[in-house]
C-alpha cells in the first residue's frame, strides 16, 4: 500500500504544474493581445492623420515659401494653390497663404486663410499674432453677446485640442480600455487589482476624449462661418432686394456665422446677435 505523504505530495505537483499552465496561457493570450492591440492603433494612426503630402505637393510647398522669402507673394500664392487644389490641406498651408494676402493687401482672403487654418492649429502663437493683426484692419468692431458661462466652459472644452488629435486619443484610450477588461479577466488575483485602477484611469480619460470628439464634430458640422469679402456689404432684412430694407453694413474681413440658405441668398448672424441676409457672391465659407 502506497504511503499517504506521497499521494499528497503527487497532487501538490499535479495542482502546481496546472496553476503554471493556466499562468502560462494567460501571459501569452495577454501578449498576443497587446500586439493585436498596438497592430490596430498602428493602422488607426494614418486613417486619423491622413499621412503626409505626396512628394511633388511638398515640392510645391517648398518652392512658395522659398517664392515667399524672396518677397514674390502673388508667384507664392500660386504654388500654394497648387498644392490645395490637389487636395491637400494643412495649417501651415493656409497659414502661409494667408500670410501671401495679408502681403498683397487682401485682408478678407488673409482673415479667411488664417481662420482655415485655425482649424488645424488653435493654439498655434504665430496665427493668434497675424490673425489679431489683420483684424485690426476690419471696420466693423461687434462686441460679442454675454454667453452662459456653461456654454463657454463647454466650448473651451471641445476645442481645447485639434479634431484629429481628439479622434486619435479617443481611438487609443479605447483600445487600451478593451485591452485592460480582457486583461483583467486573463491576469491573477494581484495584477487583476492593478490593472482595475489603470483600467477606471483609462475609461475616464475615453469619456473626456469622446465627449469633446464628439462636441467638436458636431459644432464643426453645424457650425458654419465665413467671411465678408466685398469692401462694403448691405446686410438686408429679406431674402430680396425689392422687398427688403438694408438694416446695416457690412465691410470686408467680418467673420460672420451662416444660419442658413435660400437661393442665392445667406441669413447671417453677428457675435452681438444682429441677423439679416446677404448675396453668397459677397462672402467666403471658412
Amino acid at each position: 500500500m502506497m504511503p499517504r505523504t506521497s499521494l499528497c505530495r503527487d497532487k501538490e505537483e499535479r495542482r502546481t504544474e496546472a496553476s503554471s499552465q493556466i499562468r502560462d496561457i494567460r501571459c501569452t493570450a495577454f501578449c498576443r493581445l497587446m500586439i493585436a492591440a498596438a497592430s490596430l492603433l498602428f493602422l488607426i494612426h494614418p486613417a486619423v492623420f491622413a499621412g503626409e503630402a505626396p512628394a511633388p505637393l511638398q515640392d510645391a510647398f517648398g518652392q512658395g515659401v522659398a517664392l515667399y522669402q524672396s518677397g514674390q507673394f502673388e508667384a507664392s500664392l500660386e504654388a500654394f494653390a497648387e498644392v490645395r487644389n490637389a487636395g491637400y490641406e494643412s495649417g501651415p498651408l493656409y497659414y502661409n497663404m494667408g500670410n501671401c494676402h495679408y502681403k498683397l493687401g487682401r485682408m478678407g482672403k488673409a482673415i479667411l486663410f488664417y481662420e482655415r487654418a485655425r482649424k488645424f492649429m488653435p493654439k498655434d502663437p504665430d496665427l493668434k499674432a497675424n490673425l489679431a493683426i489683420a483684424n485690426l484692419a476690419v471696420v466693423d468692431r461687434i462686441e460679442p453677446a454675454p454667453r452662459f458661462w456653461l456654454m463657454a466652459v463647454w466650448d473651451a472644452f471641445t476645442h481645447v485640442f485639434p479634431l484629429p488629435l481628439i479622434r486619435l486619443l479617443t481611438a487609443v484610450f479605447f483600445v487600451l480600455t478593451c485591452v485592460l477588461v480582457i486583461g483583467i479577466f486573463l491576469a491573477g488575483p494581484a495584477l487583476r487589482r492593478f490593472l482595475v485602477r489603470i483600467c477606471w484611469v483609462s475609461g475616464i480619460l475615453l469619456i473626456i476624449t469622446a465627449l469633446s470628439w464628439w462636441g467638436g464634430a458636431r459644432d464643426a458640422k453645424t457650425r458654419v462661418e465665413a467671411v465678408i469679402m466685398d469692401s462694403r456689404v448691405e446686410v438686408m432684412s429679406a431674402p430680396t432686394a425689392q422687398g427688403g430694407v438694408e438694416v446695416f453694413s457690412l465691410h470686408e474681413g467680418t467673420k460672420v456665422r451662416i444660419d442658413r440658405m435660400q437661393d442665392e441668398w445667406m441669413e447671417i448672424i453677428l457675435p452681438d446677435l444682429k441677423m439679416g441676409w446677404v448675396k453668397k457672391s459677397v462672402l467666403e465659407i471658412i
